[in-house]
């Protein structure tokens, strides 16, 4: 993230927000979501962001002071309303690996959230740029997420115990950064529900225990 101490302080942040100046702060920060995720954060000029707000550039700095200040609320408010769609599935005390697809369906239905981190991460590879160290830990925090998932799914006794599941996290990371970007740019070819929950069957076939795997246990007669 951008070091909150280089950023320029911004008028509104010395006056209690009103009703009125949080709806225009919000309205910003929606329309900006758009375009940096249309363009990324070099393309995006904030006198553009100012007209697609019906604004004055300097009452847009009015608001957030600094280019660099906006991508980093911009980011805040992407990662505050991904926490919530995501609640859900992370605090569930069954969650389970297998049910990743729930994530693909979350992330076609934020199509526009998911997009903006795809070119965000694309545009911060490089360890001097803004985001770098951001992306960084955020793709760090959801390989250790999965590892956590894993390992849950080994105590019931969905997986085998002898699977590496810090490779497997690695791989269900990969894939879901790797099919958002396909979905993105071929939507009507690709089918990123679809293939996820293809993939889960997979790998739940591949990961069960002995004697557990698909079509190898017959069900129990009844008594």
């Amino acid at each position: 993230m951008p070091d909150p101490g280089h950023t320029r302080r911004a008028g509104a942040d010395e006056r209690t927000r009103q009703t009125r100046g949080e709806a225009r702060r919000q309205r910003i920060l929606d329309t900006a979501v758009e375009l940096l995720a249309a363009r990324g954060f070099r393309g995006t000029s904030l006198a553009e962001l100012a007209e697609r707000v019906g604004m004055t550039h300097p009452g847009l700095l009015y608001y957030f002071g600094s280019k660099d200040r906006l991508l980093r609320e911009v980011v805040a408010e992407r990662e505050r309303q991904e926490g919530v769609a995501y609640l859900a599935f992370f605090d569930d005390e069954d969650t389970s690996m297998f049910k990743v697809g729930d994530i693909a369906r979350l992330m076609v239905a934020n199509a526009t959230f998911t997009r903006l981190y795809v070119v965000l991460a694309a545009e911060n590879l490089d360890p001097g740029d803004p985001l770098h160290g951001f992306f960084v830990d955020r793709y760090e925090r959801a390989r250790r997420a999965g590892i956590g998932i894993l390992r849950a799914d080994q105590a019931r006794g969905d997986i085998r115990p002898d699977v590496d599941i810090a490779q497997v996290s690695c791989e269900v990371t990969a894939m879901l950064m790797g099919i958002e970007v396909q979905w993105l740019m071929d939507p009507d070819r690709v089918d990123l529900i679809a293939v996820v929950d293809a993939y889960v069957e997979g790998l739940r076939t591949r990961l069960a225990p002995q004697g557990h795997r698909a079509g190898l246990v017959s069900p129990p007669t009844p008594p």
